[in-house]
Parts: structure tokens; C-alpha cells; sequence
């Protein structure tokens, strides 16, 4: 059974890498990020200044709980009814979740975008295509923090969308994985310490650094072991400097790495002055742990 699950965790990373992001389908992320906004607005409403702040916590908690307890029943009940018919028919299965969880596909070709949009276009182009991307607005003004914010979004995503999922699957299978995915969506959209989310998103940030804490830690390591001994053109020992010192997931090691400062200039140090050119250079480390966590797959297949 493990090496079931060994072949549909690879046979979804080669999903991905041969068919990236495909629009014309339904994703179920999709609804949960709409049942997310829509209970967003149905539990906390506008008049946030009626609610007493262990009230909005306790509003938060319910948010939590009427999204991922549907997602583990869901995601659960398939899994085994797809065993259940026939061992191939749950491999398969196992596949298509984990190419819906993972988006390295789409991450490297959105990123390679927003550096060939910058040297055909300019700044302007840039910014939009970086929204487009992340979903965010755009806050930089030049190069230089245009390249910083969109490498952070490459790495933290590298972490997020790629490395993270592909571990937590690994050790718990497709319910692992959409609930992981499902809590960095629930936490992207109310776990901001804001006016508005301070105390209804505190559940969730607490609950985000919990589930994130060994899969942070594995994508920073995997980041400095292709840093040092796959890619070309960084810097792998100071990236495993900075993934030491400042250790926040992918980032760290990706700032180490490129020789720059990301996340706000919080994390690592500006040897040299960040250029466009430089998201090649962290799209080239993000390219690395995918494949390299396909080898380990593979290595795991070779043992079981």
C-alpha cells in the first residue's frame, strides 16, 4: 500500500509538470476559497465594533471548523471508496489530489512572466502581471523592490504550493495534503493581524504555525541542499547561513541564496542590489527542489 501511495504522489508531480494549472477544469480549492470569503462575511459581517474581541475568536474558531471538517470528510470518504473499488482506481486517485495541490508548474511560468514582461515592457507591466499572479497589489515603486516582492512570493510559494504539500503528503496521503492547502488558504485570507482579523483570525494563525512548523523546516532544508549541490549560480553556503539564522520556511534559504533581503527586508542581507534577472536565478532554485523531491520519490520507490 505505501508504494501505492509512492506512485500516485510521482505520477501527480508529473501531472503538474507536464500540465501546470489547467483553467477549463473545476478545482475544488476553488469553492473552498469561496465558502471561506462567503462565511467570512456570514460570521463577522461589517459591524466588527459590536463584537467583543473573545467573540470574534470564538466566531474564527467556527470558520475553521465549518470549512476543514467538510474537506477531511470529503477528501477522506473518496480516498477510500477509490481503494475500495480497485488498488489502481485509488492510485489514480492519490494522483489527481496531489496535482491539485501542488502548482510548481504554473509558479515557474508566472515568475519567468514577470521578469520578461519587466525587460519587454517595464515596471508597469511587471506590476500587473505580479498581481495577476500573486493576487496581491503591487506596493514597489522600482527594480529593485519589484524583484524583492516577487521573489518572496516565488519562495514562500515554493514552500507553500510545492514543497510543503508534496511532505505532508507524503507521510499523510491526500486528506493531508488538502488540509494543509486548505488551512495556507484559510490563513492567506483571515489570519492577518488587522483591525479586522486581529482576534477572528487568531485561530487560524495559531493553528497555521502549527501545521506549518515541520513542513517549513523540511522546505528550508531542501532549499539549502539544492542551493549547495544542484543549482548553478547561487550562493548555497550562505544559504544555508541565512536558513539558520532567520529560518522562515523556503524563504530564507531562497534569500540566502540570491544574495538578497526578502519578506520586507526582513529576512536575509543585501550583498548585492536585486535585479530583474534575479527571478531566473530563484525560478532555477524553485525548478531544483521539484525535481529533486521527484528523485527522493523515485529513491523511495527503488527501497519499497
Amino acid at each position: 500500500m505505501f508504494r501505492c501511495h509512492l506512485i500516485g504522489l510521482l505520477l501527480g508531480t508529473i501531472l503538474d509538470f507536464v500540465f501546470g494549472r489547467i483553467y477549463g477544469i473545476w478545482n475544488p480549492f476553488d469553492s473552498v476559497k469561496k465558502l471561506i470569503k462567503y462565511l467570512d462575511r456570514a460570521l463577522l459581517g461589517d459591524e466588527i465594533i459590536l463584537l467583543e474581541p473573545a467573540k470574534q475568536r470564538s466566531l474564527g474558531m467556527w470558520l475553521v471548523m465549518l470549512v476543514l471538517v467538510p474537506v477531511i470528510a470529503i477528501i477522506t470518504f473518496f480516498t477510500m471508496l477509490c481503494y475500495e473499488i480497485a488498488t489502481p482506481v485509488g492510485v489514480l486517485f492519490e494522483a489527481f489530489a496531489t496535482y491539485l495541490c501542488i502548482d510548481a508548474k504554473y509558479l515557474y511560468i508566472g515568475g519567468r512572466n514577470i521578469m520578461d514582461d519587466f525587460y519587454g515592457d517595464g515596471l508597469k507591466s511587471m506590476k500587473g502581471t505580479y498581481e495577476a499572479l500573486s493576487g496581491k497589489t503591487g506596493s514597489f515603486e522600482d527594480e529593485q523592490m519589484a524583484t524583492k516582492e516577487a521573489i518572496t512570493y516565488i519562495a514562500n510559494q515554493a514552500s507553500d504550493a510545492v514543497i510543503s504539500p508534496i511532505f505532508v503528503m507524503f507521510l499523510f496521503g491526500p486528506v493531508g495534503g488538502f488540509v494543509y492547502r486548505t488551512v495556507d488558504f484559510i490563513d492567506s485570507e483571515i489570519g492577518h493581524n488587522t483591525y479586522r482579523y486581529k482576534d477572528f483570525g487568531y485561530s487560524i494563525a495559531k493553528l497555521n504555525r502549527i501545521v506549518d512548523y515541520l513542513p517549513g523546516r523540511f522546505a528550508g532544508a531542501l532549499s539549502v541542499f539544492a542551493a549547495k549541490h544542484i543549482t548553478s549560480g547561487v550562493d548555497g553556503k550562505n544559504a544555508r547561513f541565512i536558513n539558520l539564522r532567520d529560518s522562515y520556511k523556503a524563504i530564507s534559504a531562497f534569500a540566502g541564496a540570491l544574495g538578497i533581503k526578502l519578506k520586507d527586508d526582513t529576512i536575509g542581507d543585501d550583498d548585492k542590489v536585486a535585479e530583474a534577472k534575479d527571478i531566473r536565478r530563484a525560478l532555477t532554485l524553485l525548478a531544483s527542489d521539484f525535481f529533486l523531491l521527484q528523485a527522493i520519490l523515485v529513491i523511495f520507490l527503488l527501497i519499497f
